[in-house]
């Protein structure tokens, strides 16, 4: 008897799982985060985390919506006018255990592949509730920064925001230590027809040490590509004349704004600029 009870209870779980593993979830993050570590100022950004099975997508709002459109016009034969917003964008594969990181420089979607980290939470006794939900609290050292997280297992998902999973439940809020970044749960729902590996331009492979040389080269020279005419420009004054730019002085603005915003989610990856 305790043998048929043992069976019942494995194949109930094999059961949960397959079940759980053939939903689709879309679930809604508003993303509080400082571009400059030294500001006060707080940027915001809509963000969604796509989950298929063993593969999730977490991206803009915007980006999902405009990709959503261009699936349906391109399904009825019509053109539509691409946007781009792919910063912060990470496609998580369980199944391979490898992770997808995009960014974006100038008209470039770069796309870094790696191994999907070992990471190794620490889950505390603290408990508390987020909105309908009983969450407990896990710490975590990750690139740099330390973060604090609140998941919920009353959530069969075992997901979070940006590369973040891992946890024996849904993450429904997270920040570093400095609150430099914040994840806050906004919205789940169950969705048909979701797109995790979908886009709507190809991505360039490149490796983070690659990643690294051509934000050092852009910084370099930021207009390299508008001086050597690659890219074309339209310089016009506010009577509409046309005139040549100083790009010696617009290097060096250009060059402090990225000093000055070189706060990335993996702080081990900011740039050490001269």
């Amino acid at each position: 008897m305790k043998w048929i009870n043992r069976f019942k209870i494995i194949l109930f779980t094999v059961l949960f799982s397959n079940t759980i593993d053939a939903q689709s979830y879309k679930i809604n993050y508003r993303m509080n985060y400082r571009t400059d570590s030294l500001s006060e100022e707080m940027q915001t950004k809509d963000m969604v985390l796509l989950i298929k099975g063993k593969e999730s997508r977490f991206c803009s709002r915007d980006q999902y919506l405009n990709d959503s459109l261009i699936i349906e016009k391109e399904k009825a034969g019509e053109e539509v006018r691409k946007k781009y917003d792919y910063q912060w964008m990470v496609i998580k594969d369980n199944r391979q255990k490898k992770m997808y990181r995009f960014t974006v420089l100038l008209r470039d979607l770069y796309r870094i592949t790696e191994k999907s980290p070992p990471f190794k939470w620490e889950i505390t006794r603290d408990v508390k509730k987020i909105g309908d939900y009983t969450c407990q609290k896990a710490v975590l050292t990750y690139s740099g920064r330390l973060w604090e997280a609140w998941f919920t297992t009353d959530v069969a998902l075992q997901n979070g925001p940006y590369v973040f999973d891992g946890l024996p439940g849904l993450i429904i809020s997270m920040k570093d230590s400095k609150n430099n970044y914040q994840f806050s749960l906004t919205a789940i729902r169950k969705e048909e027809n979701i797109q995790v590996s979908y886009f709507s331009t190809k991505p360039l492979d490149i490796t983070q040490k690659q990643w690294i040389k051509v934000q050092q080269d852009y910084y370099n020279d930021p207009y390299r590509e508008m001086k050597s005419g690659n890219v074309k420009v339209l310089w016009q004054d506010a009577n509409g004349k046309k005139f040549v730019p100083d790009y010696k002085e617009l290097t060096k603005t250009e060059q402090q704004y990225l000093k000055k915003n070189n706060n990335p989610i993996e702080l081990s990856y900011a740039i050490h600029y001269p």
